[in-house]
Formats: structure tokens, C-alpha cells, sequence
């Protein structure tokens, strides 16, 4: 033990001393000692992040305002830093909205959606601004002009880390020549160690992007490189929602989702919630979370000596070309099994016809296959359920008795 956990030991209240060290952290202040797990984890890396963060917001804002992109990226030195300016066409980013997108972790319209799209977790051009603000002590800079609006909104803001909120410093209209879209502008610590993979990524993101045309200068250029639209490029599809497939969701989720359907019904909530699940798939399920598959079902007493139902013969009747001898042999033992518990459910009929296949294969040559046993299993449980009426009255006798008392 050490002279810490020593002298803490030797005291009253130390639960009370403990528990007010502990505090909630918020999701920025977080990221900010870890930015290492979104990309930032070096200089050369940190600059690739934050531009490939800006042009996947840039393409995204664009196709889903229906707009053919045109974006922008520059790489600038100043001073000690290097800045990023990133600009788009795209449809422009209402005041309201423009400060949390970009001051705000996880902030976003994605996370919910199950779609084919570039992000979802709505970190990642806030990741860059965090990165921004902690290397140099900058603002981001973000100037954004909403389609069929006069005047462009102009901020200069950083991200909260105690709150995870944007705090903005500047925030004012301005003109713009762009007649709509968002620019941005980041000052970092970087370097152009990792600039062929920079070019690489701007060229292969122009390849798999035909629609859209690309622009991007840096300080080692003569020129800048632009990549024109190719000819007659039109927007990819737009992807649509898909729903969830069975196979896919935990177990803690099927919870939730079942408490937050408006379904009326388990074949409908298994319809309307999942994908490729229709009414005969809904069915099947249903069918195979019946209770008397998990051991949940209702026991019943086997049938007594002298009633109707017979068990061994039952399962005797039900195999066929087994032969007489063994045919008896399975069916008895089958019987007997049943006979010597005082209630028996489904799952334990399957049971005892299992190991009295086994042993019956085991003593000759027969092969008992798995349509003979669950014929033999819906023979035995026919008899034990033949005559149900004198034990219900057993059971409901017994639970109205001990409500009474």
C-alpha cells in the first residue's frame, strides 16, 4: 500500500474527498488531448487531414443542394503557419447554422441516417478548426453566402472545449463575389512534408468525382492545378435511406427500437423497421422466437395410466421403416423419459427424443435423421397435450387458492 492509499485509509469521508474529484468532460475537451485519433497526430498529416475534412464538406453541401461543384483549395505560408482556404459554389450556410457546424463536435444531420455519404459523425471540419485554434491560437475564419441572399455572413470563431460550443469573436455581414456558397479559412502549425500525398489526393478526388471541378494551388506550384469537369458530367444519384437488416442490429438497439416503433404488433414493427423483411420473413421469425424453443413454454403433467393418450405408441405410429424391435425399444424409452418428470414442455420433449435417437443408433445400425425425430417429437407432444383440461384446473386452481390466502 502506498503512503497515499495509506493515509487516505486512516480518515472518515474519503468517498465524499473522492467523488469531488470527478467531473463530466465534454466531447471537445476530449478531442483536444486526443487529437491524434482524428487524423491530427502529425504536422504533414494534420494539413492532408484538414483539407481532405473541408473538400468532403465542400462536395457534400454542393450534391445535396443539387449543384455541380466548384471548389477552391489553397495552401498559403504565413509566417510560422500555414493557412488553409477552402471555397465552394454550394448552397451557403444559414447564420443560424454556420457557427455550430464548424465550432460544434458532433454536430450534424448524418448520424442517424443509414445512407451511402462521405461522413457521418458530424466531427470532422470542427476537428480541423480545434486542430487550428490549439496549434496557432487563431480563429477559424468563415465567410458563407446562403443562395438568394445579398450579403454573406462573416464569422471568426473557435470551439468551446469546456462546452463544446462555438465561440464566435466576429461576427458580421460582409459582400462577397461568390452569389453563393462558404469559404473557409484555418491557420495551423504544418508542414508540406506530405505534399505529393496532398496532390494525390486532390487529383484522385477529382478522378472519382467527374461532376466536379477542383482548383489547388500551394507554395511549391508554378501554377496552380485545376481539374476541369469532365464533359457532360452530371450529379451521382442521390442515395437513399435504407433501413436496418435483422442481421446487423445488437441486441440493445432491437430494445430501443422496439420501444420508440408505433407498430401495433411484432410483424409489423419487424416490417416497417427492418430492410428485405416481409410478411412470410416476419412470420418465420415469430416462429422461431416461439416461447417453447427457449425452455419459456408452458409444462404439462404426461398423461396418467389409464387415460386415452398414449405416448409409446404414439411415437411408435409416427417412425417408420425402422424396423419393430427397434421402433419399441425408441418409443419405450421415449415413454419413459416423459413419464418420469412431473411436467414436461416442448424443448424437453426434443430433448428426450434426441437421446433416445443417440442411444438407439449407438445399440445397432439404424440411423434415426432429423425428419423421423421430429415426427417422433410431434407424436409424443400430440399425446402429453391430448387432454390439457384437468390440468389447467390444477393450475389455475393453485394460483386463485394462493391469491385468496
Amino acid at each position: 500500500m502506498t503512503s497515499y492509499q495509506s493515509q487516505l485509509g486512516e480518515g472518515e469521508g474519503i468517498a465524499e474527498e473522492l467523488a469531488e474529484s470527478q467531473r463530466a468532460i465534454s466531447i471537445a475537451e476530449f478531442f483536444e488531448k486526443n487529437k491524434h485519433m482524428l487524423g491530427f497526430d502529425s504536422e504533414a498529416r494534420a494539413l492532408v487531414t484538414a483539407v481532405k475534412e473541408a473538400v468532403d464538406n465542400a462536395l457534400d453541401a454542393c450534391e445535396e443542394a443539387g449543384i455541380l461543384p466548384d471548389i477552391y483549395v489553397e495552401i498559403q505560408e504565413s509566417g510560422d503557419y500555414y493557412k488553409l482556404v477552402v471555397e465552394d459554389n454550394g448552397p451557403g450556410i444559414t447564420k443560424e447554422q454556420a457557427p455550430k457546424i464548424f465550432g460544434k463536435l458532433l454536430y450534424g444531420s448524418r448520424f442517424h441516417a443509414r445512407e451511402q455519404n462521405r461522413g457521418q459523425q458530424g466531427i470532422g471540419i470542427s476537428a480541423a478548426v480545434l486542430y487550428s485554434q490549439l496549434t496557432s491560437g487563431k480563429p477559424a475564419k468563415i465567410t458563407s453566402r446562403p443562395k438568394g441572399q445579398d450579403e454573406a455572413q462573416y464569422f471568426e470563431l473557435i470551439v468551446d472545449t469546456d462546452t463544446n460550443e462555438p465561440e464566435i469573436s466576429v461576427d458580421e455581414t460582409t459582400t462577397w463575389e461568390r452569389p453563393h456558397g462558404t469559404r473557409i479559412e484555418l491557420e495551423m502549425e504544418a508542414n508540406m512534408r506530405a505534399r505529393s500525398t496532398l496532390r494525390d489526393y486532390i487529383q484522385d478526388t477529382a478522378v472519382v468525382n467527374p461532376h466536379a471541378r477542383i482548383e489547388f494551388d500551394e507554395p511549391g506550384l508554378d501554377e496552380s492545378l485545376k481539374f476541369e469537369r469532365a464533359e457532360r458530367a452530371e450529379l451521382p444519384d442521390e442515395t437513399e435511406e435504407i433501413r436496418p437488416h435483422p442481421h446487423g442490429v445488437e441486441l440493445g438497439t432491437l430494445l430501443k427500437m422496439l420501444e420508440a416503433t408505433d407498430s401495433y404488433s411484432v410483424s409489423g414493427f419487424m416490417q416497417e423497421e427492418f430492410t428485405r423483411v416481409g410478411g412470410k420473413t416476419a412470420d418465420s421469425v415469430i416462429a422461431n422466437f416461439n416461447d417453447r424453443h427457449y425452455g419459456r413454454g408452458m409444462a404439462w403433467q404426461p398423461p396418467k395410466v389409464g387415460e386415452d393418450a398414449d405416448i409409446e405408441a404414439a411415437v411408435e405410429d409416427a417412425v417408420a421403416n425402422k424396423g419393430a424391435e427397434t421402433t419399441a425399444t425408441f418409443a419405450a424409452a421415449v415413454s419413459d423419459a416423459i413419464h418420469d418428470r412431473d411436467r414436461v414442455a416442448y424443448h424437453e420433449v426434443e430433448a428426450i427424443v434426441d437421446d433416445a435417437a443417440e442411444d438407439a443408433e449407438a445399440d445397432g445400425d439404424t440411423t434415426f435423421g432429423s425428419t423421423v425425430r421430429e415426427n417422433a417429437v410431434d407424436a409424443a407432444w400430440g399425446a402429453v397435450t391430448a387432454d390439457l383440461t384437468g390440468d389447467l384446473y390444477a393450475l389455475v386452481d393453485d394460483v386463485t387458492t394462493k391469491r385468496k390466502e
